[in-house]
């Protein structure tokens, strides 16, 4: 037992974090799985169900490819792009990997976003248990009933309320 920590005590380490990866791991990811879904549209065009989840939709003359599903932008107010065929999305989506490696300025804009996201998701968050706390139980209105003889307990009647006017 001691040579088994004596051998592996020099490594330890802590376990990385879930979502520690960088703004731009995340988004080089996500623009890997935009050409899983791009493969698959091209192997099964018909039977492609996927829309929801890509960043490219069928549009007039081709297929729009947007930036993600977020407000940033390549620069310039570059965020939307229609191309013609299939090849030029694939195309596209390797320049914008391209462009999150090397434009400082694209990854400072990918930093903001996830910022932002996380900002709304903590803000959301933190307004939910408040909102429960908040909601008071509903409270039942009793009335105090006096026992009333057989016959006098149909005329009055089996709740609380007022009879109107």
């Amino acid at each position: 037992m001691t040579s088994f920590l004596e051998k592996w005590s020099a490594k330890k380490s802590d376990k990385p974090k879930a979502g520690k990866r960088s703004a731009v791991d995340t988004f080089r990811a996500r623009v890997a799985e935009q050409k899983i879904y791009l493969a698959e549209f091209e192997s099964d065009v018909a039977g492609f169900n996927k829309w929801r989840s890509t960043w490219f939709q069928r549009a007039p003359g081709g297929f729009g490819v947007t930036i993600g599903r977020d407000s940033i932008d390549a620069g310039k107010g570059l965020n939307y792009v229609v191309v013609e065929t299939t090849a030029q999305v694939a195309e596209f989506l390797d320049d914008l990997a391209g462009h999150a490696d090397n434009d400082v300025s694209f990854q400072k804009a990918l930093e903001d976003n996830r910022l932002r996201r996380a900002a709304l998701l903590n803000g959301a968050k933190a307004k939910t248990p408040a909102k429960a706390a908040a909601r008071k139980p509903a409270t039942v209105k009793a009335t105090k009933a006096d026992p009333v003889p057989g016959a006098a307990a149909a005329e009055t009647p089996k709740r609380g309320r007022k009879p109107k006017a």
